[in-house]
């Protein structure tokens, strides 16, 4: 399984904050990747440092906050793994500059993060 394949959403996670970190964290991983197709040597990073304080402000969040977060989490997911996998496409179809494209994916990739992490810390 790739770094990109490993976003996909697992059917009928039994924790739905596990889940969505663990996709969170693959994002991140993901970024990584399109960082270095950007030509950044800047490691991408959500800045996740404390993943308990993270998931103690989830679990005190209301029903609505969850599945916000959750559901950022899920963009945030497709968002990533669709814009990798067409960077990669157009990379082997012999594009020689996708680092213009894939600036521009890592900055919605981080702001869309950014936005989602926010919302755990209101």
């Amino acid at each position: 399984m790739s770094k990109i394949d490993s976003i996909s959403k697992a059917n009928g996670g039994v924790d739905p904050f596990a889940e969505s970190f663990a996709r969170l964290k693959a994002v991140e991983s993901v970024a990584g990747l399109v960082a270095n197709m950007a030509g950044s040597e800047e490691s991408p990073s959500f800045a996740v440092v404390e993943p308990e304080a993270m998931e103690s402000a989830y679990r005190q969040s209301f029903p609505m906050t969850q599945k916000r977060f959750d559901r950022g989490c899920d963009d945030l997911a497709i968002m990533a793994q669709s814009g990798a996998k067409a960077l990669l496409q157009l990379n082997s179809a012999g594009r020689s500059r996708v680092d213009i494209a894939a600036q521009r994916l890592m900055r919605e990739i981080q702001m869309s993060g950014r936005r989602t992490l926010d919302l755990l810390q209101k």
